[in-house]
């Protein structure tokens, strides 16, 4: 588990790093680290054993950004 918080952290590092370099738009930045995020709370609640719905949360992120 330690591995897979390591190489998330270096991904969504990385990928921030290089969306920024882009200037990609603010609006795409935020949702793609929201969803990187809801991604990790879901893998972290399987390895817990913890039932975690992201689908509402998703939707709602989306309707947020207005994309």
């Amino acid at each position: 588990m330690m591995w897979f918080i390591f190489m998330f952290l270096v991904i969504l590092g990385g990928s921030l790093t290089i969306m920024i370099r882009q200037r990609v738009a603010t609006k795409e930045i935020v949702l793609v680290t929201g969803l990187l995020l809801l991604g990790f709370a879901d893998w972290i609640s399987i390895f817990m054993n913890h039932k975690f719905k992201s689908s509402k949360v998703i939707a709602l992120l989306i309707d947020l950004v207005g994309l």
